[in-house]
């Protein structure tokens, strides 16, 4: 019985996996406007776009195509439908640092696509640098106290404070440290006469996070 009513579910399932797939269309149609204006502006890991939307009611949306020069045999390939003919903007995240990307728009309608528009290049912008100045204050009891100087840029919101086994080059995260302007954290899960290193990495309001700064190194006090 459980057999028969599944062969009698699975075609209807098929029909509605069907209907809700999003299908490019294939046809190309000269009578979709082409999109030539497509205008953009860079962040570290974000580009967004800006562009005039069309008068054609036969539009309903606009695909957004991407491809990164910098890899071999890299083809257009679309990162973005947007489906509303009024909408005029759109950001593309999660994109590499200091990377060139080529992208295109093209407007479709419910079974064609228009010619390829305008292919404009984007550049990311590098990662915002580490803390200006870090400074690890040694000889302490079952501790390491470390400073630093606020980062001047006004997105940084939090401070990673990441700490090695001297020598070992071994990183992991010891603690977040919110706001931009604390600039201090004393670390107590160290042992007494060892040696330790320590780095920073900013984080922007946007999740963005900096290269690491420049590393220093602070010994416990022994034991008596």
């Amino acid at each position: 019985m459980k057999k028969f009513v599944l062969s009698l579910l699975m075609p209807l399932l098929a029909i509605l996996l069907a209907g809700c797939a999003s299908k490019v269309p294939t046809q190309q149609s000269a009578s979709l406007p082409t999109i030539t204006n497509l205008k953009t502006i860079s962040d570290m890991t974000e580009i967004g776009f800006e562009w005039t939307p069309t008068n054609d009611e036969n539009v309903a949306g606009y695909y957004l195509y991407r491809s990164n020069p910098n890899t071999p045999n890299a083809s257009m390939q679309i990162v973005a439908d947007i489906k509303d003919r009024f909408a005029t903007h759109y950001v593309d995240t999660d994109l590499a640092p200091e990377t060139t990307y080529s992208y295109q728009m093209r407007s479709y309608s419910q079974n064609a696509i228009s010619p390829a528009g305008a292919t404009v290049n984007a550049t990311t912008k590098a990662l915002l640098e580490s803390v200006p100045f870090l400074q690890a204050i040694a000889g302490l009891p079952n501790r390491v106290k470390i400073i630093w100087r606020p980062h001047p840029d006004l997105r940084v919101v939090s401070y990673v404070v990441e700490r090695s086994n001297a020598s070992e080059n071994k990183w992991r995260s010891v603690t977040t440290v919110k706001g931009r302007l604390n600039a201090e954290y004393i670390d107590t899960d160290v042992k007494s006469g060892r040696s330790y290193e320590y780095r920073i990495l900013v984080k922007t309001s946007s999740g963005v996070t900096s290269k690491p700064s420049a590393v220093v190194k602070a010994t416990t006090k022994e034991l008596p």
